[in-house]
């Protein structure tokens, strides 16, 4: 059989198995404007009023300052899937793409976490960046059960530029009531960071969101930068979260090419 055929159908059935084990696949490409408007309110805000925007198909996280009041919002699990935090075992990842225009300060803030179906404050997964401990001109990410703090988070080592791509993973894994995040990870054998905060849950807590975030944390009031985000991936494996993969239309796409190369080699055998 023509390799490239054999390749073709391996590539998508590779893929077929991580798009079905997806909860989320948000590659933000909707016109410029409010992310809850233009998304057709696949997304809805849960707090503040000042828009988040879809900036050249990037959802744009607009925090470079102590500003109060930015929208944050929410897109939730394919098929209204929710979790029970205290009695599921199983873990939940998220993968995404991170660009920094503007820096962080040093106390930093989150941008990115699951979200509970209460109306409090129950967010897990809390993915943000700051400038603690980073070499000048460089910010550094960092990772929270659930609390943002200088106490609670746990910082990733490596020093990161401004105006460059990285692909960021985290885990949630409700058994241990742990978060786990890499940056651009080969596999999840790479470098990796593990939250130390313990969460607590509000009683009837599900997780059934993935949320963005544009605010200001801690004392004094710690900020996120200005960041663009894309290719959102939400699952519940690391292989299905770590790589962009093409949108449902974009595989139909590719697996009529596949059957045009097989109809193509039949022929010419």
């Amino acid at each position: 059989m023509n390799s490239r055929f054999l390749l073709l159908s391996a590539g998508a059935l590779v893929a077929a198995s991580s798009v079905q084990a997806q909860l989320l696949n948000e590659s933000f490409n909707y016109a410029n404007g409010a992310l809850e408007t233009v998304s057709s309110g696949a997304w809805t805000i849960h707090s503040g009023t000042t828009a988040l925007n879809i900036d050249g198909g990037k959802a744009l996280i607009n925090q470079g300052d102590s500003t109060s009041g930015l929208a944050d919002l929410n897109a939730p699990f394919a098929g209204a899937v929710t979790y029970d935090p205290t009695t599921s075992s199983d873990s939940l990842y998220y993968g995404l793409t991170v660009n920094f225009s503007s820096l962080p300060n040093s106390t930093g803030s989150y941008f990115a976490h699951f979200k509970s179906s209460t109306t409090a404050n129950e967010f897990y997964g809390r993915l943000g960046a700051s400038t603690e401990g980073a070499g000048a001109g460089s910010f550094r990410l960092a990772i929270s059960s659930e609390g943002w703090s200088a106490a609670t988070t746990t910082e990733s080592p490596a020093d990161l530029s401004l105006d460059t791509d990285y692909r960021v993973v985290v885990k949630y894994d409700m058994s241990t009531d742990r978060a786990t995040m890499w940056v651009n990870p080969v596999n999840e054998g790479s470098t990796s960071v593990v939250s130390t905060d313990a969460p607590g849950y509000a009683a009837g807590s599900l997780i059934g969101q993935f949320a963005l975030r544009q605010g200001t944390s801690g004392s004094p009031a710690g900020f996120p930068g200005i960041l663009t985000i894309d290719d959102v991936l939400v699952g519940t494996s690391f292989a299905a979260v770590a790589t962009p993969v093409p949108e449902p239309e974009e595989w139909a796409a590719i697996a009529g090419a596949g059957l045009i190369g097989f109809a193509l080699w039949r022929r010419r055998r």
